[in-house]
């Protein structure tokens, strides 16, 4: 249980740092908040921004994504996504 409540904590604080970014981003049609995370592997891909829901803004699309999945240089999506990232919370290396 104790990594559960840890690991809640870090999307908690991932999550102030991506509303603080929204917040300071100026006026724009679209943004795009990617989500690099453990344990989405199984789960669908319109399943994963559902896991937001409770915290989601109006006007953001969340973009889940597991580590492996982010890393991997086959998705055409996910590298022009990498070129136009702004980095807000470090992903841990492994």
């Amino acid at each position: 249980m104790g990594k559960a409540v840890s690991a809640l904590r870090s999307q908690e604080e991932m999550l102030k740092r991506a509303r603080r970014f929204i917040e300071k981003a100026l006026d724009t049609s679209d943004i795009d908040v990617v989500i690099v995370a453990r344990g989405v592997e199984k789960l669908d891909m319109k399943e994963r921004p559902m896991l937001l829901a409770d915290v989601a803004e109006p006007g953001v699309d969340y973009l889940v994504y597991s580590g492996e999945e982010w890393r991997s240089e086959k998705s055409t999506w996910i590298r022009e996504l990498k070129k136009e990232a702004v980095k807000i919370y470090p992903w841990p290396r492994q």
